[in-house]
């Protein structure tokens, strides 16, 4: 059995060498504008669910929660069960109030 090892080169910023969150190539604002309306709405709700009403599938959906969580727009809480919840953040809230709000 041939088993393979890796050499990871010791030096200043091999923590690079780890992959980071998968992002999105391109941000498009009208499904970030789609998500901060449904979280300033519905507060504590599950990304599956976040998924469904927004009409994206699951992966676009945790690719664009990641970049929103980057932003500091969203926060992830434990809910009792364990469960991941995604609320609107401090920051989220006053994007959607002062460019979302439509009064």
């Amino acid at each position: 059995m041939n088993d393979k090892k890796w050499k990871i080169p010791h030096m200043a910023g091999a923590e690079q060498l780890v992959p980071n969150k998968r992002q999105p190539k391109r941000i498009d604002l009208h499904v970030v504008k789609r998500l901060i309306k449904l979280l300033y709405y519905n507060a504590r709700i599950k990304k599956t669910k976040i998924a469904t009403k927004c009409n994206l599938g699951y992966d676009k959906c945790v690719l664009y929660l990641n970049w929103l969580e980057m932003m500091d727009l969203i926060d992830r809480e434990t809910d009792a069960d364990g469960f991941e919840t995604i609320v609107l953040s401090e920051r989220g809230n006053d994007f959607y109030k002062r460019n979302l709000n439509d009064n």
